[in-house]
């Protein structure tokens, strides 16, 4: 009961930051700027609070990258379909609480857009590289 609350909680954030920066979309339905108040896990690298560019390639719908909007730092994630992508119109990023770390779920840049990211189960946390 206690990981649904979590995660609950998590989505309420992460929708709160992709929504402040919707006005950013850099192309319909391909990316988005988002400005995540903590630090995070996307595919085992551990990325700082701040401001990020979320973004998929139509070539390649699996592939996820999330750079800082420097370009600075840059995670890679393979993705999969979301099962309510339909559903979901506006673009929201959704974060799973894992022991004492955030890991990035779920990707939704617009309608008929939204991908899933495997995150650990609870007392499977894999160690960051940062």
């Amino acid at each position: 009961m206690k990981s649904i609350v979590t995660r609950v909680s998590m989505i309420v954030v992460g929708a709160a930051a992709v929504l402040a920066a919707s006005a950013g979309l850099a192309q319909a339905s391909d990316s988005v700027t988002a400005k995540i108040p903590f630090a995070f896990v996307v595919n085992g690298t551990e990325l700082p609070a701040g401001d990020y560019v979320v973004s998929r390639a139509a070539q390649t719908p699996e592939l996820i990258e999330i750079s800082t909007t420097d370009g600075r730092r840059v995670a890679l994630v393979l993705s999969q379909r979301s099962g309510d992508e339909d559903v979901k119109m506006q673009p929201r990023l959704e974060f799973e609480r894992v022991g004492k770390q955030f890991y990035l779920s779920e990707v939704t840049l617009g309608r008929g857009n939204s991908r899933e990211i495997a995150a650990p189960a609870a007392g499977e946390e894999e160690q960051p590289r940062r």
